[in-house]
């Protein structure tokens, strides 16, 4: 384990431990990109052996123990139960989509039951309705051919 990455957290929680604020830095200082400029930086500098200093040495160094720390970091997150918040919100994506999933197949189970609930017959009370619609319209026909062929009779009478 890189031995400065535990001294930093281990300097980090004694701080924290005196208010929440050491908290919030921190958020601010990852989301940074680990900048120099936050106060957090001095702990860090400190306990990753950095002095302050301007010179392309000292920037390589920052970046090096940076790297380290992220590293570091990545790999003792999930022992704390941390996630990272670019797969957190992957994680969120793919259980929206999983949830949308679930209730079209809750709908389709639905369906189905209610297809079991009437024996699989649906579609042959749609046959019977569509039966009983054209026994309607046979009907129907049969009333107006009676109605028509008393006029036909009555057409043959006049020229007769």
């Amino acid at each position: 384990m890189d031995s400065p990455f535990l001294k930093f957290w281990g300097e980090f929680m004694l701080q924290a431990a005196e208010g929440q604020r050491q908290l919030e830095d921190l958020v601010k200082w990852m989301r940074s990109g680990y900048s120099p400029s936050v106060d957090l930086a001095a702990l860090f500098g400190k306990c990753y052996g950095l002095t302050p200093g301007s010179g392309s040495a000292d920037v390589d160094r920052w970046q090096k123990a940076t790297a380290d720390f992220s590293e570091a970091l990545k790999s003792c997150a999930p022992l704390w139960g941390w996630v990272p918040l670019d797969r957190y919100d992957e994680l969120k994506k793919e259980n929206e989509r999983l949830k949308a999933e679930i209730d079209k197949q809750a709908r389709l189970i639905k369906r189905l039951e209610a297809l079991l609930a009437d024996g699989g017959m649906e579609h042959m009370s749609m046959v019977a309705r569509f039966q009983d619609l054209i026994t309607d319209q046979n009907q129907a026909f049969d009333k107006l051919m009676q109605a028509l062929t008393p006029v036909e009779e009555a057409s043959k009478k006049n020229k007769a």
